[in-house]
Protein backbone atom coordinates (compact mmCIF):
# COMPACT_ATOMS: atom_id res chain seq x y z
CA UNK A 1 0.00 0.00 0.00
CA UNK A 2 1.32 3.44 -0.88
CA UNK A 3 2.12 5.60 2.10
CA UNK A 4 0.17 8.86 2.07
CA UNK A 5 2.35 11.95 2.51
CA UNK A 6 -0.33 13.55 4.71
CA UNK A 7 -0.16 10.71 7.24
CA UNK A 8 2.01 11.45 10.25
CA UNK A 9 4.18 8.99 12.15
CA UNK A 10 1.94 7.05 14.58
CA UNK A 11 4.66 6.04 17.08
CA UNK A 12 3.77 8.77 19.57
CA UNK A 13 0.85 7.78 21.84
CA UNK A 14 -0.87 11.16 21.40
CA UNK A 15 -0.54 11.33 17.63
CA UNK A 16 -3.63 11.90 15.55
CA UNK A 17 -3.99 12.21 11.83
CA UNK A 18 -6.79 13.02 9.43
CA UNK A 19 -7.48 10.95 6.33
CA UNK A 20 -10.41 11.74 4.01
CA UNK A 21 -12.28 13.56 6.77
CA UNK A 22 -11.77 10.89 9.46
CA UNK A 23 -9.54 11.59 12.46
CA UNK A 24 -7.45 8.57 13.44
CA UNK A 25 -5.89 8.53 16.90
CA UNK A 26 -3.08 6.27 18.05
CA UNK A 27 -4.48 4.30 21.06
CA UNK A 28 -1.85 1.68 21.89
CA UNK A 29 -2.30 -0.98 24.56
CA UNK A 30 0.18 -3.39 26.05
CA UNK A 31 -1.10 -6.20 23.87
CA UNK A 32 -1.54 -4.07 20.71
CA UNK A 33 1.05 -1.27 20.56
CA UNK A 34 -0.03 -0.17 17.05
CA UNK A 35 -3.78 0.07 17.80
CA UNK A 36 -5.58 3.06 16.23
CA UNK A 37 -9.13 4.35 16.67
CA UNK A 38 -11.44 6.53 14.58
CA UNK A 39 -12.16 9.41 16.97
CA UNK A 40 -13.95 11.91 14.72
CA UNK A 41 -15.70 11.36 11.41
CA UNK A 42 -17.57 13.21 8.72
CA UNK A 43 -21.36 12.99 8.75
CA UNK A 44 -21.61 10.28 6.09
CA UNK A 45 -19.26 8.01 8.07
CA UNK A 46 -20.56 8.55 11.61
CA UNK A 47 -21.39 4.86 12.03
CA UNK A 48 -17.67 3.99 12.14
CA UNK A 49 -16.73 6.45 14.87
CA UNK A 50 -14.99 4.57 17.69
CA UNK A 51 -13.97 1.68 15.44
CA UNK A 52 -10.51 0.26 16.23
CA UNK A 53 -7.84 -1.26 14.00
CA UNK A 54 -4.59 -3.08 14.71
CA UNK A 55 -2.55 -0.89 12.37
CA UNK A 56 -2.83 2.41 10.58
CA UNK A 57 -2.63 0.60 7.24
CA UNK A 58 -5.72 -1.46 8.12
CA UNK A 59 -7.59 1.72 9.06
CA UNK A 60 -6.63 3.47 5.81
CA UNK A 61 -7.71 0.48 3.72
CA UNK A 62 -11.04 0.40 5.59
CA UNK A 63 -11.61 4.10 4.86
CA UNK A 64 -10.83 3.60 1.16
CA UNK A 65 -13.20 0.62 1.00
CA UNK A 66 -15.90 2.55 2.86
CA UNK A 67 -15.55 5.46 0.44
CA UNK A 68 -15.87 3.09 -2.52
CA UNK A 69 -18.95 1.45 -0.98
CA UNK A 70 -20.63 4.82 -0.34
CA UNK A 71 -19.87 5.91 -3.92
CA UNK A 72 -21.38 2.66 -5.27
CA UNK A 73 -24.52 3.14 -3.18
CA UNK A 74 -24.88 6.75 -4.36
CA UNK A 75 -24.44 5.68 -7.99
CA UNK A 76 -26.96 2.84 -7.63
CA UNK A 77 -29.55 5.17 -6.12
CA UNK A 78 -28.99 7.72 -8.88
CA UNK A 79 -29.42 5.05 -11.58
CA UNK A 80 -32.58 3.73 -9.91
CA UNK A 81 -34.04 7.24 -9.89
CA UNK A 82 -33.21 7.68 -13.57
CA UNK A 83 -34.86 4.34 -14.41
CA UNK A 84 -37.95 5.29 -12.39
CA UNK A 85 -38.26 8.61 -14.24
CA UNK A 86 -37.86 6.85 -17.56
CA UNK A 87 -40.56 4.31 -16.66
CA UNK A 88 -42.85 7.11 -15.50
CA UNK A 89 -42.40 8.96 -18.81
CA UNK A 90 -43.17 5.78 -20.76
CA UNK A 91 -46.27 5.22 -18.65
CA UNK A 92 -47.41 8.80 -19.26
CA UNK A 93 -46.93 8.29 -23.01
CA UNK A 94 -49.03 5.13 -22.92
CA UNK A 95 -51.73 6.79 -20.85
CA UNK A 96 -51.72 9.76 -23.23
CA UNK A 97 -52.23 7.46 -26.21
CA UNK A 98 -55.14 5.73 -24.50
CA UNK A 99 -56.81 9.06 -23.72
CA UNK A 100 -56.52 10.14 -27.35
CA UNK A 101 -58.02 6.87 -28.60
CA UNK A 102 -60.95 7.16 -26.20
CA UNK A 103 -61.72 10.75 -27.25
CA UNK A 104 -61.73 9.97 -30.99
Amino acid sequence: MKQNKNITDMTNTETTTKYKGITITNTPTEKYPTLVTFTKTVKKAQVVEGKKFLTLEHALKYIDDLELHLWEMKTTIRLEKQEAKKAQRELMKLNGMQLIKVEV
